[in-house]
């Protein structure tokens, strides 16, 4: 089924420098761009989706989610 609601797709440069940031491990990059990707619908490399511990499929919304949570328990 195609998304609905507010999911969307983004802007190939807004996943580029998302994955360039997790390369880099930029955390202000990736801050930068994951409220841009909360909802996105687009597929992850699987590359990617295994590095974040994801499924394969997994989208560069949960891939943006994983990294948020993944902030958050290394701060505490």
């Amino acid at each position: 089924l195609p998304p609905t609601g507010n999911k969307r797709n983004a802007s190939p440069a807004v996943r580029d420098k998302f994955l360039l940031a997790l390369d880099q491990q930029d955390y202000a990059a990736l801050e930068d761009v994951r409220s841009y990707l909360t909802d996105c619908v687009d597929l992850l490399p699987s590359t990617t989706c295994t590095l974040l511990g994801l499924k394969p499929g997994s989208t560069y919304g949960q891939g943006a989610e994983a990294v948020a949570k993944s902030r958050v328990v290394a701060a505490e």
